[in-house]
């Protein structure tokens, strides 16, 4: 079993079931999050892949997928259920911090939270970090919510083992002109629901959707429509921090 740090959670990851050509594919995924040997002191959550849960998650992925892939989502799948427990929460974004605050840009796929994230690096430069472009992890603790970079971070593989409090949540859509307003938590929770995990049990989607409503609760949400520039990226960021309770059509 190695040993993993992941929103400040020791993992302990056992693979040998699923075999040496998976194993080593995850280990080179999970490096940047290895503990060295005993750093992490006990585990507070083991995942044991087995050929199983690979083959639920071909079930529920598609035949399409290669093995690795199949293996490495039903690892993630696995840790987020127990996460839960910890008050951590798998929200389906582009997360981008600036100035140490973090946004998270969510939305179906096709939206652009990839290339609206990549946006911000070229409008802001080395101020702008994309902390996990695909499947970060926001924790709650105390009253401060967080997010975190994970090795599962989309097709352009990037992500950052940062943990960075988190400023606002934005939901894109695609649209010739540029657009942005808060929105209410109903509206949020509509949009939120497609993007958070969709756990199994009945115990652990009611953990789901309490983290999911204490953080629409806690973060200020927008909506955003817009084009693929530079432009929306400086409107995206002027808007969240400085005109909250405006409408802005430009």
């Amino acid at each position: 079993m190695t040993e993993y740090r992941l929103a400040d959670l020791t993992v302990g990851i056992d693979t040998e079931e699923a075999g040496r050509a998976i194993s080593a594919h995850i280990k080179e995924q999970m490096k940047a999050y290895e503990c060295a040997d005993g750093a992490g002191g006990r585990p507070q959550i083991s995942v044991h892949l087995t050929k199983g849960m690979i083959e639920e998650e071909r079930r529920i992925q598609g035949p399409q997928f290669p093995v690795e892939y199949l293996a490495s989502i039903a690892v993630y799948r696995a840790f987020c259920e127990q996460a839960l427990s910890f008050d951590t929460l798998f929200f389906h974004s582009s997360a981008v911090a600036l100035d140490g605050e973090a946004f998270l840009f969510s939305g179906p796929s096709g939206s652009g939270k990839s290339t609206h994230a990549a946006m911000w690096k070229e409008a802001f430069g080395d101020r702008a970090v994309i902390v996990n472009d695909d499947k970060p992890l926001i924790r709650f603790l105390g009253d401060r919510t967080y997010v975190y970079g994970t090795p599962w971070d989309g097709k352009f593989h990037r992500n950052e083992n940062l943990r960075v409090p988190v400023r606002a949540i934005c939901f894109l859509g695609r649209a010739q002109e540029i657009s942005i307003r808060k929105i209410g938590w109903q509206e949020a929770k509509i949009l939120a629901s497609d993007q958070s995990f969709h756990a199994g049990s009945p115990d652990h989607r009611h953990r789901m959707w309490m983290l999911t409503n204490m953080m629409l609760n806690r973060v200020p949400v927008y909506r955003m429509d817009c084009d693929i520039s530079v432009r929306a990226a400086e409107t995206a960021h002027r808007f969240m921090v400085t005109e909250a309770e405006n409408n802005v059509h430009l």
